[in-house]
């Protein structure tokens, strides 16, 4: 590949220190990456910031600084090979964190990667939109299809509905024909079936809605005191993945997943291989180029103003997808 002198170093988001994101991240000039044996250069249009990345900045995750994070990206293969010049889009699962032998993320001009972790991007979405997708849909895709497999007529309850992980989720249950139940704060916009968690009993809500049935699966994006309630909404021999356990531990008796027979399961997003991953993507590619799946809304920022994206997300994004746009400033 040809690049001219100065085209060598790149801008790039760097975790300098721990902290929080106005004082742990800095945008300077790296070197560009080389791709090893087997991998592609990619030239980053646009790279979500998620909050495994946020969290990553506030030294949270143990990751050896300074190191560019990022998992999410959507560009152009940039390297010579069969596929230079491929609009490609996917997620890193631990990129730019210790996991993953400390590789360099997506928060900057170019990133290198396994040619197996990529895929084609759909050709309806933008870049921001592609890098939008990204590890919340991936995560939705993984706890609903692989793990739960959910089917046609089945009932799911969704704590944090209004996240980005629990809109997927909405979305990907609908388009299976599947039945959404929502548990929040906040009634995100097209639900029908919501419940106030501020103000509900939840199994009671549940068991409501199901016409005591309960429900036939439990995703939970919360955690902590919502995982008693979402877990006693189920039905015998439900299923429920949870993604996080909250800040304080929680007591629990166990009979009741004994007694029911309940199946319950984390999912250690990190720990996947990126090349199942890049298969998840092209799964998705043909639901978004038919306009059977959306992605979500965007707001774009610039490398410079990286910060404030990262703050943006610790606090709490309003399932508005935060993209940082590393090609000319982001405009």
């Amino acid at each position: 590949m040809s690049h001219s002198e100065e085209q060598q170093r790149m801008d790039a988001v760097v975790i300098q220190a721990s902290g929080p994101p106005a004082e742990s991240l800095a945008v300077r000039s790296e070197p560009v990456p080389e791709p090893g044996l087997g991998e592609v250069l990619i030239e980053v249009h646009a790279a979500a910031v998620n909050p495994l990345d946020a969290v990553n900045a506030l030294g949270l995750l143990g990751t050896p600084l300074p190191e560019i994070p990022g998992g999410d990206f959507a560009g152009i293969v940039v390297s010579d090979g069969d596929r230079v010049g491929q609009e490609v889009w996917g997620s890193g699962p631990a990129l730019g964190m210790a996991l993953d032998g400390n590789r360099p993320g997506t928060h900057a001009r170019f990133v290198a990667l396994p040619e197996a972790w990529l895929s084609r991007k759909p050709e309806r979405l933008t870049m921001a939109e592609a890098a939008a997708v990204g590890r919340s849909h991936w995560a939705a895709w993984e706890s609903l299809i692989n793990m739960m497999e959910i089917a046609p007529g089945e009932t799911i309850l969704i704590t944090g509905g209004a996240g980005m992980v629990g809109q997927a989720a909405t979305a990907i249950a609908r388009w299976r024909g599947a039945e959404a139940i929502i548990a929040g704060r906040h009634r995100p916009d097209g639900v029908e079936q919501f419940i106030d968690t501020t103000s509900s009993d939840i199994r009671e809500a549940v068991l409501e809605l199901t016409d005591g049935r309960g429900a036939d699966l439990v995703l939970d994006t919360v955690g902590g005191a919502l995982f008693e309630p979402a877990l006693r909404s189920l039905r015998y021999d439900g299923r429920m993945v949870g993604l996080h356990g909250g800040a304080e531990p929680i007591q629990l008796d166990l009979n009741e997943i004994y007694n029911r027979q309940l199946h319950v399961t984390g999912l250690a997003t990190v720990f996947y291989d990126g090349s199942h991953v890049a298969r998840i993507f092209d799964q998705f590619r043909a639901l978004f180029d038919h306009g059977l799946l959306a992605p979500p809304a965007v707001k774009t920022w610039p490398l410079a103003n990286s910060a404030e994206a990262y703050q943006t997300v610790l606090d709490g994004s309003a399932g508005i997808k935060q993209v940082l746009v590393p090609i000319d400033g982001g405009a």
